[in-house]
């Protein structure tokens, strides 16, 4: 919350510049490193070539900001999306508007019409579209995800756009109970990135389900070595 009026600060030249979030990333990384958190990212060759694509990433805590934070420094141009109450959040809200987070009315009739815009853009100014598939958070601590909503996987196609899966260990270092911090570290892995050109609106349902169980296998995966240390 304090950081969010600097954020603003260094900001303000230049509204929702793709630029607001890199720095903003960069300078987050250090105060994560302060609450005894080690971030290892694995498959970062994934984010590299160059083009519009749409991030997806496994929902399981406010804590995700501090993955979102370690891809946005490796990817430069990155637009989240999130739903619009975060916009009147307070002073993060506004931070968040100057850095390029795209807000989601999903009560709106246009909401779908707001995801395919944003996805345009991404398209047109070679952007790296973030989305949280699951729609929100993961109250289930048993290494699963929510059903995948459409939107993210619709607005790949329609742009003629990749899907780049990216999962983020069991946040082991939380006690649930008592919401609190203890020292450790969480794995975000970035899977190769899954082209859409074989796919349409008519197997859509093909294109989530892979996405689904690749992101799945990997949960397990990585969340295991971490629950052993």
């Amino acid at each position: 919350m304090s950081l969010a009026f600097f954020v603003i600060l260094i900001s303000l030249p230049r509204p929702r510049h793709h630029r607001n979030g890199f720095i903003t990333a960069n300078i987050l990384h250090w105060v994560h490193r302060t609450v005894g958190v080690e971030l290892i990212l694995e498959g970062e060759e994934h984010l590299k070539p160059e083009g519009g694509a749409v991030v997806v990433l496994n929902h399981q805590s406010v804590i995700d900001l501090m993955p979102i934070m370690e891809l946005w420094r490796r990817i430069g141009k990155m637009a989240p999306i999130a739903k619009k109450s975060v916009l009147y959040a307070g002073p993060v809200g506004i931070a968040s508007w100057f850095v390029g987070v795209v807000f989601i009315d999903r009560n709106s009739k246009t909401s779908h019409a707001d995801v395919n815009n944003a996805g345009q853009l991404a398209k047109k100014n070679k952007t790296k579209l973030l989305v949280f598939p699951e729609g929100t958070r993961n109250g289930d601590k048993n290494l699963s995800m929510r059903p995948f909503k459409k939107g993210a996987f619709h607005v790949a196609l329609d742009g003629e756009m990749p899907i780049i899966p990216v999962v983020v260990s069991e946040y082991n270092f939380l006690d649930w109970k008592k919401m609190m911090f203890r020292p450790g570290r969480a794995i975000i892995r970035v899977l190769p990135p899954i082209d859409t050109s074989a796919y349409s609106k008519t197997n859509i349902e093909d294109l989530v389900e892979k996405t689904r169980s690749q992101m799945l296998e990997t949960l397990a995966e990585i969340s295991e070595p971490v629950k052993s240390r």
